[in-house]
């Protein structure tokens, strides 16, 4: 038996059959694996109100046009949704990668009917939409929540590198330093996010559209960049019209 019949012959695993009726509403059997820790420092099992709490923090504002919200709200019902059907993560990533291609095109059409073909129907691919995005300023690092934590962890690691050398200056074997305290400076800034995001983003997306088995539930960063990246596009305070330059 060659190995292309004996993969036909696998079973699908019963989590990823088709629900039956009384099974529909129950969680799937992988969300109770998955364990979280609390504020007190204890840990539990994540409940579907987790799950709530962590995809309402991602929100697009009232600026961003009405259908795309509704595009990015399909996406964030699917990570809920997740809880009874752990394939619906992957899904709700490539529906929230699909809400930010949508937004650019909605953003640079107006200006640029060009990029879209003659008869408006035919998109550019996503990094081509990005990258004019960022050329025009509609996008910057520093409208990224991510651009700012990679800023604070380089500089909690510049003033342990400096504390170390004070201490082995004066010969002492520790030291203490409030991390809390520890301010950026400009030298922090040096990770261009988006020009890594115009390449991974697309990537993610393609892989997606083109099948993939990838299953994972570490979504939410995708969720918290595509928020931050739509936002930037529909800023609260009217933008300026784009011009063909």
């Amino acid at each position: 038996m060659n190995s292309s019949s004996m993969i036909s012959q696998q079973k699908v695993g019963g989590a990823d059959l088709l629900r039956s009726p009384h099974e529909a509403l129950l969680p799937d059997r992988r969300t109770a694996t998955t364990s979280v820790f609390r504020s007190d420092g204890s840990v539990s099992m994540v409940t579907l109100e987790d799950r709530y709490q962590a995809i309402s923090e991602f929100v697009l504002e009232e600026s961003v046009p009405n259908d795309v919200r509704v595009h990015f709200e399909t996406a964030r019902n699917l990570y809920l949704y997740a809880w009874f059907v752990y394939r619906f993560f992957p899904v709700a990533e490539q529906y929230a990668l699909i809400t930010l291609e949508f937004a650019l095109c909605e953003r640079l059409k107006p200006g640029f009917p060009q990029m879209f073909g003659p008869d408006r129907n035919r998109s550019p691919g996503l990094q081509v939409l990005i990258q004019k995005a960022k050329a025009e300023q509609l996008l910057s690092n520093e409208g990224l929540r991510s651009y700012e934590r990679a800023a604070l962890v380089r500089a909690r690691e510049r003033v342990s590198i400096d504390v170390s050398q004070q201490m082995e200056a004066s010969g002492l074997s520790e030291m203490e330093y409030d991390l809390s305290d520890i301010k950026t400076i400009p030298e922090d800034y040096v990770h261009d996010a988006l020009k890594v995001l115009e390449e991974t983003l697309p990537y993610i997306r393609n892989t997606y559209a083109h099948g993939s088995s990838s299953l994972h539930g570490a979504v939410l960063g995708t969720f918290e960049i595509v928020a931050d990246l739509v936002n930037q596009l529909f800023p609260l305070s009217a933008p300026q019209k784009l011009e063909e330059t």
